[in-house]
C-alpha cells in the first residue's frame, strides 16, 4: 500500500506528441509495472481513437487506473457515448470527457467515491503523521509519550510548510468544497481518526488540524505521488484548421466533483509551426531537443559557476555568496541561448517541415530511444520499453494508426 492508500497498477512510461502544420503524431510505449516497480510488463495500452469519427486521440500515463476502474474502459466507454457528435475546439472535446467521468455514476457511484476517499485519507494520514509519530516515539522512548500531541503539530506544520503553503484552490471545484468534503465524509474521517491514532489522546486543535489537512488534499492545486493520471487530448477540432494538445492531471471523484487540473496546451498556429512535446519520462526527448542532457546542465552549470568564482577569489579574499549566484545565472543564461540557437530552434524549424508519415517516425523514434536508454541504464528500473503504438491525426485522413499492437497478444499487428 502506498502514501495514497491503494495498490492499483502503476505505469512509468514515455509518450511524445511531434506536431506541426500537417496533423499530430502520437507514441507511447507498452510497458506497465506493479507494487514498487519491481515486475514490468510490456502489454499495456495507453494510446486511443478517442473518436470514431472525429481527428482525436487520447494518451494516459501515471496511475494505469482512476478509482479502481482501468482507463481503457473508461476511455472506451466515453469513445461509444461520444458517438457521432463533435465538436468545434479540441479543448471541448477535453471539458466533455471529463464530465464524463464526473458524472457517471455506473464508473464511480457513492460507495466507490467514499471508498476512494477513505484510501486516499487513510494512506495520507498514515504515511505523513502516523509513521513519523511513531519513529519519534520509538527513537525517544517513553519521555516523548506526553509529546504526542506537540510531535503532531510539528508534523503537520512541516506537511502544511512543504506541501500547502502558498497553493492555490482549484477553482472548478467551486466555493466551499473544502467543507463539504469534511463535512460529508465526516463519519469517514473518525473512523480513520479512530484506526490510526485511537491509542493516543488527541487535542482538539490536532483534530482540527488533521480534517484541515484532508481538505487540502481535495481542494488544491498540489497532487501527491501517484494520486493523479496524466490524460493527453490531441487533434483538431471542427472549427480548427490546425492540431492542437491539452494536457490534464486527474486525480479522484469525491462528492461528485472530480479533481483535476489542465497542465498546459500548445497549439499550432502561423507564429509556433512545430513542436515535440514530451510527457511522462522526457529526460532523453529533452536531452534529444535540447542538445544536453538536463542533468549534466545542471552539473556543468554548478561547475562553472565554481570555477569562475575561485578565480575570482584569486583576486578578491571573500567572493560573497550573491557574486556567486549572479555568475551562475549569467552562466546558465548563456548556455541556455547557446542550447537554443544552435540545436532547438533548427530542430523546431526541421519538425515544421516534416511531411506526415516522417512526424510519425519522429514520435516512434523518441519513444525507443528512450526506451533503449532505459535498458541500456545499469541505475534505473527499466519502466519503458515493449511494442509502441503509434497513431497520425490530420484534418484530411483523420485518427489513422500506424503501429498498434495486438490488445490480447501485445504484439503489433500494424
Amino acid at each position: 500500500m502506498d502514501i495514497f492508500g491503494t495498490e492499483e497498477q502503476r505505469i512509468m512510461t514515455c509518450e511524445v506528441a511531434v506536431m506541426n502544420k500537417r496533423g499530430v503524431a502520437l507514441a507511447a510505449d507498452s510497458a506497465v509495472t506493479l507494487g514498487d516497480g519491481y515486475k514490468v510488463y510490456h502489454t499495456a495500452e495507453k494510446l486511443f481513437q478517442l473518436s470514431s469519427s472525429a481527428p482525436v486521440g487520447v494518451m494516459t500515463y501515471g496511475a494505469a487506473e482512476i478509482m479502481e476502474v482501468p482507463w481503457e474502459t473508461v476511455i472506451k466507454l466515453y469513445s461509444r457515448k461520444l458517438a457521432e457528435r463533435r465538436f468545434d475546439r479540441l479543448e471541448q472535446y477535453g471539458q466533455d470527457f471529463l464530465r464524463f467521468i464526473e458524472g457517471s455514476e455506473a464508473l464511480f457511484p457513492e460507495s466507490a467515491q467514499r471508498r476512494s476517499f477513505r484510501g486516499v485519507i487513510g494512506g495520507y494520514w498514515d504515511a505523513v503523521f502516523l509513521t513519523p509519530l511513531r519513529e519519534r516515539l520509538e527513537k525517544e522512548g517513553h519521555s516523548a509519550n506526553k509529546r504526542i500531541n506537540e510531535i503532531l503539530t510539528e508534523l503537520i506544520d512541516k506537511d502544511f510548510e512543504a506541501d500547502w503553503k502558498g497553493s492555490e484552490a482549484i477553482e472548478d471545484l467551486g466555493d466551499g468544497y473544502g467543507e463539504r468534503i469534511v463535512a460529508e465524509y465526516g463519519q469517514i474521517l473518525d473512523e480513520l481518526e479512530k484506526e490510526l491514532f485511537g491509542t493516543f489522546k488527541l487535542s482538539r486543535e490536532i483534530r482540527e488540524a488533521l480534517r484541515k489537512a484532508a481538505r487540502f488534499m481535495y481542494t488544491q492545486k498540489v497532487f501527491g505521488p501517484n494520486a493523479w493520471s496524466g490524460i493527453v487530448i490531441a487533434g483538431i477540432g471542427e472549427s480548427e484548421a490546425l492540431p492542437a494538445l491539452m494536457h490534464y492531471h486527474v486525480g479522484t471523484v469525491a462528492v461528485g466533483k472530480l479533481r483535476f487540473l489542465k497542465v498546459d496546451e500548445a497549439h499550432v498556429d502561423h507564429e509556433v509551426d512545430g513542436m515535440v512535446i514530451p510527457l511522462a519520462q522526457r529526460q532523453v526527448i529533452d536531452m534529444f531537443y535540447g542538445g544536453i542532457s538536463p542533468q549534466l546542465k545542471e552539473k556543468l552549470i554548478d561547475i562553472a559557476g565554481r570555477t569562475l568564482l575561485s578565480g575570482k577569489a584569486a583576486k578578491t579574499k571573500s567572493p560573497s555568496a550573491d557574486a556567486m549566484a549572479k555568475l551562475k545565472e549569467s552562466f546558465e543564461e548563456n548556455l541556455s541561448r547557446e542550447m537554443q540557437e544552435s540545436h532547438t530552434d533548427p530542430l523546431t524549424r526541421a519538425v515544421a517541415g516534416l511531411p506526415r508519415h516522417e512526424l510519425a517516425g519522429l514520435a516512434e523514434a523518441l519513444v525507443s530511444i528512450t526506451a533503449f536508454m532505459a535498458r541500456m541504464s545499469a541505475d534505473q528500473k527499466e519502466t519503458v520499453g515493449g511494442p509502441i503504438d503509434v497513431a497520425l491525426i490530420s484534418k484530411g485522413d483523420g485518427f489513422v494508426w500506424i503501429k498498434r499492437k495486438d490488445p490480447v497478444r501485445g504484439t503489433l499487428v500494424l
